[in-house]
């Protein structure tokens, strides 16, 4: 009994850690997703492949980059606590598969709050493709990828490629935060 004692005394969780750096992420990298969303639905299609509007998903994917710094800093700060790198770039991989979840969470209430938004960010991208200089075949194969924006499959791909994102930000992020906040060296 005293063994195990003292390895928890050793080891405290870092789950109350990564459960607030996973809330703050998902919440800012959704808010961004959202403002850079409304703010394309602001504009005329083009037929370009980027627009500043779309650029805020970008910055919020790369300021969620920061929830491995959050979580080893609060962990750290909470436990007094040391540990090798490793373990903070564990800690911020699940805070990315956290957010992942936060922000899919929070997507899926948006589209209650909002039921058109999806399909008129659907509706935008066609409108872009059709302006694009591309062969006709390209542009069927890219508006006919923009099915159901509220699929099962559509909101299981979104999920993957911010898990992927928001996982490999979080784990360098984490890597860092372990080396400044709780280096055994």
């Amino acid at each position: 009994m005293d063994m195990e004692k003292e390895n928890t005394q050793e080891n405290p969780s870092y789950w109350s850690s990564v459960i607030i750096a996973s809330l703050v992420v998902g919440i800012v990298v959704t808010a961004f997703a959202l403002i850079g969303g409304y703010m394309t639905l602001g504009t005329e299609p083009t037929g370009s492949f980027f627009s500043s509007a779309q650029l805020w998903g970008t910055i919020g994917c790369l300021v969620g980059a920061i929830g491995g710094v959050i979580a080893n800093w609060h962990y750290t700060k909470e436990y007094n606590v040391t540990y090798k790198i490793g373990k903070g770039a564990l800690i911020g991989l699940f805070v990315g598969l956290g957010a992942t979840i936060v922000a899919v969470i929070l997507g899926q209430i948006w589209n209650i709050i909002d039921p058109s938004y999806q399909q008129a960010l659907v509706d935008w991208n066609i409108q872009n493709f059709e302006a694009m200089q591309m062969p006709a075949e390209a542009k069927e194969q890219a508006i006919a990828g923009m099915e159901d924006p509220n699929s099962l499959k559509n909101i299981g791909l979104q999920a993957v490629f911010t898990f992927v994102g928001l996982g490999v930000m979080n784990v360098i992020s984490g890597l860092v935060g372990a080396k400044i906040f709780a280096s055994e060296e």
